[in-house]
C-alpha cells in the first residue's frame, strides 16, 4: 500500500501539490504514513504534494462516531459527497440470480455471474445520457432547496455569533492536518442521555444508602425486572402475531413455555409490589384500561394481536404488570 501510494504520488503529478486520498482505514493509515516513507530506503514522496486523507461514505458510517467529521468527504474544502464505491453497489444486482447460482457447479457458476455484470454493465452504458440528466436536474433543484434553506438559517443567526464560528472554522481547516481532532468543531454539542447502565447504577447507588428507608432499597432493581417483564410481553405478543392461529405442535410447546415463564415473573414481581408500594397496594387489581399501553409499541393493529392472542388461554402478554407509572404512583 505504501509503496502503490508513493509511486502513484510521484506519476504525472507536475504543478500539483494538493491530493486526497480514499481509504476505508484511513483513519489509522494515516497516522504512520510520514514516518513510514522516511525510515524506508524504497519509499519516497514528493515534499511538495499534500495528502489530505479521507474515507469514503459507504465505510465512514461503520467507523467510530467521530470519524464522520474527521474523514467524511462533506468536510473538505473544495470537495463534495463522494461514495466512491462502484463494485459494492453493484453487488445488489447479483441477489437476483444468487438463489439461483447456489445450485451450480463452479464454472456455470462464473459463467452466470459473468453473463449478469456485463448485462448490468451494458445496461448503465446505454441508460448512462438518461441517468446523468436526471441527476443533474437532481442536483440542480438541491443547490435552490440548500441555498433558501441556508439563506434561512444564516438571516435567523446572530451575527456576532456567525463571526465566531467562520472563525473556528478556519481553525480546525488549516490544522486538520496536523490534527484531526480539531474538526470536532463541526460535532453536534448534544448530551447524551444517560445508559441503562448508567441510571441503574445511580438508583442503586442513592437506594442503597445508609439513612434510606427499607421500603426504598433495591427499589432499582425491582423496577428494572419490570421492565425486562414488559419487554418479554411485547416480545411474547410478537412471536404470537408472528405463529398465528395455524401452528405447530412445536410452536406452540415453545409459546407455552414462554407464557409458564412469564406469568412466573409476574407472580413474583406482584408479589414484591407490596414492599414497595404499600399496603393501599391490591394485588388484585388489574388496570384493564392500560392493556393497549403495552401493544401502543408495537407496528401492528392492537386488535389484531388481541384478536390472535385469544387463542392462548391466560395470556401473560396482556396482564399489567403493578409498575409505578401504570399505577400513577410517583
Amino acid at each position: 500500500m505504501d509503496y502503490a501510494l508513493c509511486k502513484a504520488s510521484q506519476h504525472n503529478m507536475e504543478g500539483i501539490t494538493r491530493a486526497i486520498t480514499f481509504y476505508d482505514i484511513n483513519c489509522q493509515y494515516n497516522k504512520h504514513l510520514q514516518v513510514q516513507v522516511d525510515q524506508s530506503r524504497f519509499l519516497e514522496m514528493a515534499p511538495e504534494l499534500t495528502i489530505i486523507p479521507s474515507i469514503r461514505l459507504w465505510h465512514v458510517h461503520g467507523h467510530q462516531d467521530n470519524c464522520y467529521v474527521r474523514y467524511a468527504s462533506n468536510f473538505i474544502e473544495g470537495i463534495g459527497w463522494i461514495d466512491r464505491e462502484i463494485m459494492e453497489t453493484l453487488w445488489a444486482r447479483l441477489n437476483l440470480i444468487s438463489p439461483a447460482a447456489r445450485g451450480m457447479s463452479s464454472p456455470h457458476c462464473k459463467e452466470c455471474l459473468d453473463y449478469q455484470m456485463n448485462d448490468s454493465n451494458f445496461c448503465k452504458m446505454i441508460r448512462m445520457k438518461r441517468t446523468l440528466c436526471q441527476k443533474y436536474k437532481l442536483a440542480r433543484n438541491g443547490i435552490a432547496e440548500s441555498g433558501k434553506a441556508f439563506d434561512r438559517l444564516n438571516e435567523a443567526a446572530p451575527a456576532h455569533s456567525k463571526m465566531e464560528w467562520l472563525a473556528r472554522e478556519r481553525i480546525a481547516q488549516s490544522s486538520r492536518l496536523n490534527d484531526p481532532v480539531v474538526m470536532d468543531e463541526y460535532e453536534i454539542n448534544i448530551k447524551k442521555a444517560p445508559s441503562k447502565k448508567e441510571i441503574k447504577l445511580r438508583l442503586l447507588e442513592e437506594s442503597n444508602a445508609r439513612n434510606a428507608a427499607p421500603s426504598r432499597r433495591s427499589v432499582a432493581t425491582w423496577i428494572l425486572t419490570g421492565l425486562a417483564i414488559e419487554e418479554a410481553q411485547i416480545a411474547l405478543l410478537v412471536e404470537v402475531r408472528r405463529v398465528g392461529r395455524r401452528s405447530t405442535e412445536t410452536q406452540r410447546l415453545d409459546i407455552a413455555c414462554q407464557c409458564d415463564w412469564l406469568q412466573g415473573q409476574i407472580d413474583g414481581f406482584t408479589r414484591s409490589a407490596l414492599m414497595h408500594l404499600g399496603e393501599g397496594f391490591n394485588a388484585g387489581d388489574e388496570p384493564d384500561n392500560l392493556n393497549i399501553d403495552i401493544l401502543d409499541d408495537l407496528d401492528d393493529d392492537p386488535a389484531e394481536f388481541t384478536e390472535t392472542s385469544d387463542t392462548w388461554t391466560n395470556s401473560p402478554g396482556l396482564t399489567v404488570i403493578p409498575l409505578p407509572s401504570n399505577l400513577g404512583v410517583d
